[in-house]
């Protein structure tokens, strides 16, 4: 395999991966299927989802140059036409781990205004989670590479 189509058929197995998986999980019934897809609907799962992977790509582009523009255009198309296969995915994981009392709660709550903000705002937690995340790395990274070189340890990239 070529270098592209190496990282094509790892970033697509990736991507497959917990769908796939997903899938080995008992069908749940009718009944609480209804109420897990609510739930993905008011917690706006499919369009957080598809949210990370618009703001990934990018970083992908620069990190795999050798992969085509033309394919990560056709990934994200994809990824937003398909989106209902993540919802579908999903089902049996949050009826593994939900009962039907539990996901009427969390419904409820979602529903609720409460619910309906942490929905709205979770979107730019994320966002500014991720920030402060990548800085603080950064820091760290920063005092580790000063504490080996002040050890007489290469720095890193030498």
């Amino acid at each position: 395999m070529t270098p592209s189509r190496t990282s094509i058929a790892l970033l697509l197995a990736l991507a497959l991966a917990a769908p796939l998986s997903a899938q080995k999980n008992a069908a749940p019934d009718a009944v609480k299927t209804a109420v897990i897809r609510r739930l993905l609907e008011l917690t706006q799962s499919a369009q957080l989802s598809l949210r990370a992977m618009e703001v990934m790509v990018p970083a992908q582009r620069a990190a795999n140059p050798q992969i085509p523009a033309a394919f990560w255009d056709a990934f994200l198309a994809r990824a937003r036409r398909d989106v209902h296969q993540l919802v579908d995915s999903l089902v049996p994981i949050y009826a593994a781990h939900f009962t039907q009392a539990e996901l009427e709660e969390l419904v409820r709550f979602y529903q609720s205004p409460m619910g309906r903000r942490l929905t709205q705002m979770q979107p730019l937690i994320t966002q500014e989670s991720i920030e402060v995340g990548q800085r603080w790395g950064a820091m760290i990274g920063r005092e580790v590479a000063d504490s080996l070189m002040a050890a007489g340890s290469k720095p890193p990239n030498e």
